[in-house]
């Protein structure tokens, strides 16, 4: 049996007989979850090891993980300048990977953008 959740994402393989109840319990917790059963995992692969998740991870760059954080927050260039006390054309170079992100940059942004400022570092 394999959980998922949206937010969540749980992998758990259970046998026996007290299933049916663990899954009604999964369920009044998570009511969106969804429960898949089967009794092999070979069509499930681990995403970490998927060509896709390889070649995304190939492709992100400190700019890119940027870009899509102020996205995620709902700012403009202007406004996450302002946040972080610096230029627009400044945030903009960083998006576009014309100008590295260093340390205490990285940590105004992550206190900006409410997220660990280690992945503008990555």
């Amino acid at each position: 049996m394999q959980v998922v959740e949206k937010t969540r994402h749980i992998n758990a393989t259970l046998s026996g007989r007290g299933i049916p109840l663990i899954k009604e319990a999964i369920l009044k917790a998570y009511p969106k979850a969804i429960i898949r059963e089967d009794d092999t995992d070979e069509e499930y692969i681990d995403w970490d090891e998927s060509d896709l998740a390889k070649e995304i991870r190939a492709e992100r760059t400190p700019g890119l993980v940027l870009a899509a954080y102020r996205e995620r927050e709902g700012l403009t260039l202007v406004q996450l300048a302002e946040k972080v006390g610096t230029k627009y054309t400044a945030i903009s170079a960083m998006e576009n990977n014309r100008r590295p992100i260093g340390l205490i940059m990285a940590k105004k942004l992550g206190k900006a953008l409410n997220v660990d400022y280690k992945k503008f570092l990555e």
